[in-house]
């Protein structure tokens, strides 16, 4: 099956993403640099896109990562989900010493359709922890502290590695003098906090701080209750002790759905706007083939980096 064209049906359209680890490899463990890179990382791309990204939740173990959010625009979409991966990959692969690629495949992106599926994902995600038997609480995951961040409030501070500032500053160390070249420059010189702010879910958009923290607590809860920890429990010292290069002996694999809704009847609307959206995408892609000039291409979708080239050129 070939893949879906990136597809946004209007902004700020909230979408679940997925991230898995090459091999089911244990490459996003947690440790207290693994948390600060990865917070850095995305700290950095909300800072890059401002207003046009909204972060609702994220969650996750050792192998995979899922976020819940919403874009402006599907061309933001792919922007933004370009720098984290490809970031992501350097940083945790230089972290962890794993020079190959970082990710199975491409993002897994499912549009969700509405607030009360909306909830279900967010429940889902904060159960991922304690799902998977790795902590009894949800709070007790030694990763990213999103379940805190949401909870009580807690800042998530991170560090943002300005590596092309780093080549240019190890550049000219190189270029002077043997005698007056100083310390050399090293990654803490490059070291920048950033901060991830996190957005109310529409569905609690207008709720005060302390009405908006009760209810990712009631959430929480949900979240326990339906996917509790059973059987024997790694813990958060035993989660720490994971080798990042190692993986699990079986790896739950399930196709995943098209889109997240409550009803047959919106996942059939979705399908039809995104059968409509692709044809005209097409025949837009036919006209800048046959060279005419770019134009008549979706606002959901992307536009092709190659546009035509100008009659007679």
């Amino acid at each position: 099956m070939s893949r879906r064209l990136r597809y946004v049906a209007h902004s700020f359209q909230p979408v679940e993403l997925t991230w898995r680890c090459a091999q089911a490899r244990y490459l996003m463990r947690p440790g207290r640099e693994a948390n600060r890179r990865i917070v850095g990382v995305i700290g950095q791309a909300m800072r890059l896109y401002g207003d046009d990204v909204r972060l609702y939740f994220a969650g996750g173990t050792c192998n995979h990562i899922h976020l819940v959010m919403a874009f402006r625009s599907a061309e933001v979409k792919a922007a933004w989900v370009c720098h984290v991966r490809t970031n992501l990959s350097k940083e945790l692969g230089e972290l962890y010493d794993w020079p190959g690629g970082h990710w199975e495949r491409r993002s897994s992106d499912i549009p969700i359709l509405d607030e009360a599926t909306l909830f279900e994902r967010l429940v889902y995600l904060a159960g991922q922890a304690t799902k998977a038997g790795l902590v009894r609480r949800a709070a007790d995951w030694p990763g990213v502290p999103w379940i805190q961040a949401v909870t009580t409030g807690r800042p998530l501070v991170g560090v943002w590695y300005d590596r092309t500032r780093l080549y240019r500053m190890q550049k000219a160390w190189a270029a002077r003098p043997k005698g007056k070249r100083g310390r050399r420059p090293v990654l803490a010189d490059v070291a920048e906090p950033r901060v991830v702010a996190l957005t109310p879910p529409p569905m609690w958009a207008g709720l005060t701080v302390d009405e908006l923290r009760g209810q990712w607590r009631e959430l929480v809860k949900v979240a326990e209750a339906r996917y509790p920890a059973t059987g024997r429990v790694l813990g958060p010292a035993g989660v720490l002790r994971v080798r990042p290069h190692d993986r699990p002996e079986k790896s739950k694999r399930s196709p995943a759905p098209a889109v997240h809704a409550s009803s047959r009847a919106q996942r059939v609307a979705w399908w039809e706007a995104y059968r409509a959206f692709v044809a005209t995408y097409r025949s837009a892609m036919e006209a800048l083939r046959a060279g005419i000039a770019a134009c008549g291409f979706p606002p959901e979708g992307c536009r092709p980096v190659r546009m035509a080239p100008a009659p007679g050129g």
